[in-house]
């Protein structure tokens, strides 16, 4: 039978097959699994990762940590504490990054301890996570629906957590008045409050962000060109479908595939026929799941034509 397709996994967002791979023989299947949930965020994987971060393999225990972060998932919360005083270093750091993301108080005992740890680089994401966790704590605190006018001002705030957390209560409020106000967050000095000020656009959805979202989609970080592409195909404007076609020319570092990809599904929600020539030249990306975005992205636009 072989070893499994981490990758062809990926790109069909096998979660059920990926979760298999996590308990392979192989440390290097282990930890591809773990990595595949760093962009696949599914409920179903919570579990497993949190078994993952006992895995024998550090690296393996490292990336569940990471992928634990991105669900954002409360579940998480206990078995990564416990992991900040795991005998690596590199999982202790992505545990209290990943505790940060999730922005439970639990963490902030826990955190406000590892500051004390011995690698400079645990202490480093600790203090980060910490800042996340109060600051989650205090927004917390504004509301929600009737909220819209303190967070607007709390994205001025001098602690960048509390920005970036005002940008994203922000997008999920879906509010107009808050356009403007994240418009002017996309140029915030904070890469995360950008990416999270572009994705709260998308979010909204409305017309007025287009041109500043395209203006911005030239920004130095990959996270924060990714988050603007995803924006972009929420909102569905032809004024994109340019810019996203350049866009699907990124830089072709292992890394930033993230915003080739985002570019493909983002023309494919446009569904301009500009973008198929660009769409099909995508399909030879080193990497399957951009191909993959690329082939349905096509698969839109020949059925919006059709």
């Amino acid at each position: 039978m072989g070893e499994p397709d981490i990758e062809e996994m990926k790109a069909k967002k096998d979660v059920e097959g990926l979760i298999k791979a996590l308990e392979h023989e192989s440390d290097g299947i282990r930890a591809g699994a773990a990595e595949a949930f760093l962009s696949i965020r599914d409920a179903r994987a919570v579990e497993p990762l949190i078994k993952a971060l006992k895995d024998e393999d550090w690296e393996v225990r490292s990336l569940a940590a990471w992928a634990l972060g991105k669900t954002g998932d409360a579940r998480a919360v206990e078995p990564l504490i416990k992991a900040l005083k795991d005998e690596d270093e590199e999982v202790r750091a992505d545990a209290a990054e990943a505790l940060g993301k999730i922005g439970d108080a639990r963490a902030a005992e826990p955190l406000a301890k590892s500051l004390k740890d011995e690698s400079e680089g645990v202490r480093d994401k600790a203090k980060d996570a910490l800042g996340r966790v109060k600051a989650k704590g205090t927004l917390g605190e504004i509301g929600d629906a009737g909220a819209v006018e303190p967070l607007i001002r709390a994205l001025k705030d001098k602690d960048k957590y509390v920005r970036e957390g005002a940008a994203q209560a922000l997008g999920k409020i879906g509010d107009a008045r808050a356009v403007e106000p994240l418009i002017r967050a996309l140029k915030d000095k904070d890469k995360y409050v950008r990416e999270g000020a572009a994705r709260a656009l998308g979010d909204i959805g409305d017309a007025r962000a287009v041109v500043p979202l395209i203006q911005a989609l030239k920004d130095k970080e990959d996270s924060v060109r990714e988050g603007i592409a995803w924006a972009l195909g929420k909102i569905r404007d032809a004024r994109a479908v340019e810019p996203l076609i350049w866009a699907l020319e990124d830089s072709m570092e292992p890394g930033w595939a993230d915003v080739r990809k985002e570019a493909a599904w983002a023309l494919g929600e446009i569904g301009d026929g500009r973008a198929v020539d660009p769409l099909i030249e995508a399909l030879e990306d080193e990497f399957r799941y951009v191909q993959r975005a690329a082939r349905e992205a096509l698969e839109k636009i020949k059925a919006k034509k059709d």
